[in-house]
């Protein structure tokens, strides 16, 4: 890829913004999180953001959005909120602009993500700890997570829009 790509957490609402027209893009209506859900995410779990902007422009080409859990997967409940004792991340949203699909920008974002998640762990000297990050996929999407160390449990009970949906895990 020649794009060269800078990891960081969205700083403000302005990025939310960028991300949720991401989302708008790239997501049916019935499955795209709305503008107040992607704001309500931001303002209460800012540090499980993760976006991937092109350098030296700095434009968003994707990013990951989460909250944390209580639950083991995710769950309808955890889409609408966020326990800050919950020691699962829900992986709501892994979204590459249209133009970067395929170039391995969701690999490194995934791969990002999961060293952040262990930096997270280091630095809160026995505390909280995140033990699991969960996410829902389509059946066309399990093989990428899978390379990303990702376990698919199988088909979720959970309904989203109109895809069938799978339950896949990485522990951490």
């Amino acid at each position: 890829m020649s794009t060269n790509l800078t990891f960081r957490n969205l700083r403000d609402t302005s990025e939310v913004h960028a991300a949720h027209a991401l989302e708008a893009a790239n997501y049916p209506a019935s499955e795209a999180a709305s503008l107040p859900t992607t704001l309500y995410r931001f303002t209460h779990a800012p540090h499980l953001f993760l976006g991937a902007f092109s350098s030296p422009q700095n434009q968003l080409l994707g990013y990951i959005m989460s909250t944390q859990s209580a639950s083991p997967l995710v769950t309808h409940e955890s889409m609408e909120t966020h326990d800050p004792e919950g020691s699962t991340v829900c992986i709501h949203s892994v979204c590459v602009a249209r133009g970067m699909q395929r170039l391995g920008v969701a690999s490194r974002l995934l791969r990002e993500y999961t060293e952040g998640m262990g930096r997270y762990n280091e630095g809160m000297g026995g505390g909280r700890r995140i033990g699991r990050l969960a996410l829902l996929s389509r059946e066309t999407l399990v093989p990428l997570y899978e390379r990303a160390g990702y376990r698919s449990l199988g088909p979720s009970n959970v309904v989203h829009g109109e895809e069938k949906w799978y339950d896949c895990v990485l522990d951490l």
